[in-house]
């Protein structure tokens, strides 16, 4: 029989090291040998889908956990995998639960109050929404507390099945029948059915649109233009061949993202998630150093990015996709401030004048024009990778359609033209 190492097993089911020699201590992988302090593993091994720890295991570590007064528990879906304690520290019962579950461990078991509100500040809604005060009133709130919220709303989010639990015994659809009830107003969908599911919460004005699951999505002022640029984001995607979620228009002021990912068996990790320590200050390297796997993804977001100016690509807008086979690089998503969303007519002209100056920032340093022209030196052919041979009829189309009129429809084209005219000079 050909063994294989626990490297090449991690780099062939796309998981880390660490958690492959946690799959061997734990004896949920058959065939595998000891020798010299080194797991070797059968090459044709079959990838576990994603655990369901053992009752007496859990059972032992919840014995000795409890002894210290756990109060809250963290549960994938109706699993304890880790216990909160009054302090709001935290110990996992396994860090290396899953995948998803490793995102936010990086293999550590302890964690202390400020991880908790890390965790839950990622799933909650956010402190700058315009209707915060309404949020917090329905949650019995006076001021915006991240444990408090994510306490009330129990942390549950759609990109994953983790959340709080109040009892080792309850269960995730019993919490999320009562945290509708008390916190959150059903809403309804477009053809009269109630969802009693995490994305029918709209607090974070989750949904469904044409059988559709989504996150709906309104107009920031009304002199923004960001609901045209979230469609016209799409098309141009499409045109220039970078996956990106459909989008919907509902009304004048309201569009509806679509999630591309069948929650309960697949789960969104943004790449935030992907690092265990302090990052640098070139985005670029940043993603290519924790999955080098999507350098082609990577460099087709930047481009598309570069084109549209892109403006809010903050790294809780890039996600992968994880499922038991393993993870994918997830479409890009919220894409709407771009295009001179909400820009003057007078930088808007500016910009087309010197797209250089005037290219949007991404991360700590560097312009897209900067990060695309990096991509380009390091061997990248931008016309080998993308569609750009796109004629201005084409563009000018896809803004129409999108709404754009006025000078945002002159300076969008514009700036459009001129930005692929580069990419095709790189």
């Amino acid at each position: 029989m050909k063994y294989c190492t626990t490297a090449e097993i991690a780099e062939r089911w796309n998981i880390s090291d660490r958690r492959v020699r946690v799959l061997c201590q734990s004896g949920r992988l058959e065939g595998v040998v000891v020798r010299e302090g080194t797991y070797l593993i059968p090459c044709d091994a079959v990838k576990p889908a994603d655990g369901r720890y053992r009752a007496a295991r859990l059972d032992k570590v919840a014995e000795t956990v409890l002894d210290y007064g756990a109060k809250w528990y963290l549960k994938w879906q109706d699993d304890v995998v880790a216990f909160v304690f009054s302090d709001y520290s935290v110990r996992f019962v396994e860090p290396c639960y899953n995948a998803v579950v490793e995102s936010y461990t990086h293999g550590e078991s302890k964690f202390d109050r400020p991880w908790f509100e890390s965790f839950l500040g990622e799933r909650i809604v956010s402190s700058s929404r315009r209707d915060i005060e309404k949020i917090l009133l329905r949650c019995g709130l006076h001021a915006y507390d991240v444990v408090e919220l994510g306490l009330k709303t129990r942390g549950i989010n759609s990109r994953d099945l983790l959340w709080i639990a109040f009892s080792p015994d309850e269960k995730m659809e019993n919490a999320i029948d009562e945290v509708f009830r008390s916190v959150f107003e059903l809403r309804v969908d477009l053809s009269g059915n109630g969802i009693s599911t995490p994305e029918g919460n709209n607090v974070k004005r989750y949904g469904v649109y044409d059988g559709k699951y989504g996150i709906y999505k309104k107009r920031i002022s009304p002199l923004a233009c960001d609901v045209e640029s979230e469609i016209a984001v799409f098309e141009l995607g499409k045109l220039l061949g970078v996956d990106c979620c459909p989008v919907h228009r509902v009304d004048e002021d309201t569009v509806f993202s679509e999630f591309v990912y069948d929650w309960g068996k697949e789960y969104l990790v943004h790449m935030r998630r992907l690092f265990a320590g302090a990052r640098g200050d070139n985005e670029y390297l940043n993603l290519l150093g924790v999955r080098p796997q999507y350098q082609r993804e990577i460099a087709k977001m930047v481009a598309l990015d570069f084109v549209t100016r892109q403006d809010d690509r903050h790294l809780s807008n890039v996600g992968v996709l994880m499922s038991g086979s393993g993870e994918s690089f997830y479409p890009l998503y919220d894409n709407g401030r771009s295009l001179f969303y909400e820009d003057t007519e007078e930088t808007a002209a500016l910009a087309v004048d010197d797209v250089a100056l005037y290219a949007t920032t991404w991360g700590a340093s560097g312009t897209y024009c900067d990060y695309v022209r990096e991509i380009a030196d390091a061997g990248v052919s931008f016309g080998k990778i993308l569609n750009l041979n796109v004629t201005s009829s084409q563009v000018h189309d896809i803004l129409v359609a999108a709404g754009f009129k006025g000078y945002r429809l002159k300076y969008a084209e514009l700036w459009v033209l001129k930005t692929i005219d580069m990419l095709k000079e790189m």
